[in-house]
């Protein structure tokens, strides 16, 4: 399953790519990484939910991230993404492939987009149900992830 989303942020190109820089290489846990990883944990929380209000503690720490970049390609930054459930979760979700786009929109805003690619898990489910909960992982992944790369960018 493909998913593109994107998002339009008020800060310019040249400090975006600079804090892009800095979050990418963040190694406490903090930056993309970090947020790469909560975001795919609050998804897999989510699809793995009983109820309205329950939750599935511990989630994200079986999550594994891997980022290559920023690359400078053109007038544009990319960070490379791979994100797995792992541990006793590996395999029963889905994994991403993704890239991550800065682009200058204008001389004050920023273009964030995120371009992947689910691959489905191993696990037999019927075609239809399969669809419906990659496509609600990659949505609810995909936004939350966007939405903090561009708080952090315009902080």
């Amino acid at each position: 399953m493909f998913v593109t989303r994107e998002l339009i942020v008020d800060t310019n190109f040249a400090a975006a790519r600079a804090r892009l820089k800095q979050i990418a290489r963040a190694a406490d846990g903090g930056g993309l990484a970090g947020m790469s990883r909560d975001a795919y944990g609050e998804a897999l929380a989510r699809l793995t939910t009983i109820g309205p209000s329950g939750n599935a503690p511990g989630t994200s720490e079986l999550v594994q991230v891997r980022l290559l970049g920023p690359v400078k390609r053109d007038d544009t930054r990319t960070i490379w993404l791979h994100w797995e459930a792992a541990g006793a979760a590996s395999g029963l979700f889905p994994a991403l492939n993704a890239d991550l786009i800065l682009a200058a929109e204008d001389k004050k805003r920023t273009r964030i987009t995120l371009n992947g690619y689910y691959q489905a898990p191993l696990i037999d489910l019927d075609a239809d149900r399969a669809r419906s909960v990659l496509h609600h992982l990659a949505s609810a992944t995909i936004r939350t992830l966007l939405n903090s790369v561009a708080e952090t960018l315009t902080e």
